[in-house]
């Protein structure tokens, strides 16, 4: 039988830090489990995207037909299990302007989901959330947000974004998916319980490979990753999003604070950016 944990976020709840660290030990875990992570799943995540723009039928067909392509073509075995880590493959991160965080959450996880079916032998799936306590969570979403130096312009203050974004809580969002989805095994952990576990963030993964403690004495820890700017930092981003700078400009002015204060302009996630294709 093939195990699958597909992970889905949420966005700003250490997904990048996990991601980091299956990549880094990708050649000890690729004996016994095939990686898709964010690179790789891009092209489904732009047909999520497509969807959520589009909201028909047809889109989300594409979607899930995508998906099973994507998981024929993988090099799977009955006894070769499988780790899918993309945020993006339930939407675009939230900016708070719509009635809930994840409005298409339902639909794509259904369509993503049933696409498993195209493996040919038994397998066992488990859908994966990380999350966090809520307030934190709006506080590095809006960090991020003013930190994008295209495409989106946030100009409210961090209590304005805090009020937008908690109509649904992070932790609402997630009751609301395990509702309407009741026969999918999905499972959550809060990033700051895992604070304590031996691999941090990265632990469910290390659970679920169940390698022996030999094997995994060679792993490399998982990184801090994507890490956001703080208060002071997203303040003035947000003053120089409110400025009547061009996008080129603003793109230049956002790399010399962002490097001023980190060392150098840090590389954001772009596949978050909306790059949509269909």
């Amino acid at each position: 039988m093939t195990r699958i944990l597909l992970h889905l976020g949420f966005h700003k709840c250490a997904t990048s830090s996990a991601q980091a660290f299956l990549h880094e030990n990708r050649e000890r875990i690729w004996p016994t489990c095939a990686l898709a992570l964010p690179y790789r799943l891009r092209p489904i995540a732009n047909k999520v995207f497509w969807y959520r723009f589009e909201r028909d039928e047809a889109a989300l067909a594409d979607l899930h037909a995508s998906m099973r392509a994507f998981i024929r073509d993988l090099n799977l075995t009955p006894n070769r299990n499988l780790i899918l880590s993309s945020e993006n493959l339930l939407g675009q991160m939230p900016l708070g302007t719509l009635d809930e965080p994840y409005p298409i959450a339902v639909p794509v996880v259904r369509a993503l989901t049933s696409a498993f079916e195209a493996i040919a032998w038994p397998c066992e799936l488990t859908v994966y959330f990380s999350t966090r306590a809520h307030d934190d969570w709006v506080r590095s979403v809006w960090g991020h947000q003013a930190r994008k130096r295209r495409n989106v312009r946030i100009t409210d203050d961090l209590e304005t974004f805090r009020a937008r974004l908690s109509k649904v809580s992070l932790h609402d969002q997630l009751a609301r998916i395990r509702a309407a989805l009741p026969d999918l095994h999905i499972v959550s952990e809060d990033i700051d319980a895992l604070a304590g576990a031996p691999f941090g963030v990265a632990q469910p993964f290390v659970d679920f490979l169940r390698l022996p403690p030999a094997k995994l004495a060679e792993f490399t820890p998982p990184p801090r990753a994507n890490q956001g700017p703080g208060l002071a930092l997203a303040e003035q981003l947000i003053e120089l999003n409110r400025s009547d700078l061009d996008p080129d400009a603003l793109h230049a002015a956002k790399d010399a604070l962002i490097g001023a204060h980190f060392g150098s302009a840090q590389e954001l996630d772009d596949d978050e950016e909306e790059q949509v294709s269909r």
